[in-house]
Parts: structure tokens; C-alpha cells; sequence
């Protein structure tokens, strides 16, 4: 099993207010306020940033279950934040028999 971090809607319009306040890597207002409330964004990909207190994260986002918009998008997200996220786990393919 591999284990993701997600934000929620609301996690993730306060990662980006926060983002914003600071002057860190944020997402457009208008391209969170159209995704779906019920959804978790998983984080794929984190970074540590050069700014103390601060985590880059590549978060999935789409409006749809068939990831036909699926867009990933990069925010910084306050370390505090990100360490009290949901965690969500995902089986790992198997390796299939040559």
C-alpha cells in the first residue's frame, strides 16, 4: 500500500489564502471555486521549499470521477497545514509473471 496526502476543498482554499497573504506559490481564486466540494486532491509530489515553514505540493485536481480535466497544479502549502492532512491509501500494482 502506498499512502497519499489530500486536501480537501476547503483545505485547499486555506492553503491558498494563506499562500496568497504570503506572497507564496497559490493557485487562481476562480479555478478552485469551480472544482467539486466532495473531491480529495491527493498530493503526488511535495517539496521542501527554501521559505522556512512551507511545503511545494503538486496536488491533482479535476471536475470530474473520469479525470478527463484532471490538471495538476503546484501551491505551497504552510507546513503546519500540511502536516494534519488526511491520508488516503492506495493498493500498489502487482508486478505481473513474464
Amino acid at each position: 500500500m502506498r499512502t497519499f496526502k489530500y486536501l480537501t476543498k476547503g483545505e485547499l482554499e486555506e492553503a491558498n489564502r494563506q499562500a496568497i497573504k504570503a506572497g507564496s506559490r497559490a493557485i487562481a481564486l476562480e479555478y478552485i471555486q469551480g472544482l467539486p466540494e466532495n473531491f480529495k486532491y491527493p498530493i503526488f509530489f511535495t517539496l521542501p521549499w527554501e521559505r522556512h515553514g512551507w511545503v511545494r505540493c503538486q496536488v491533482g485536481t479535476g471536475s470530474c470521477l473520469n479525470a478527463e480535466d484532471y490538471t495538476p497544479v503546484f501551491i505551497d502549502v504552510p507546513r503546519e497545514l500540511y502536516e494534519s492532512l488526511g491520508v488516503v491509501e492506495i493498493p500498489e500494482d502487482e508486478a505481473v509473471p513474464k
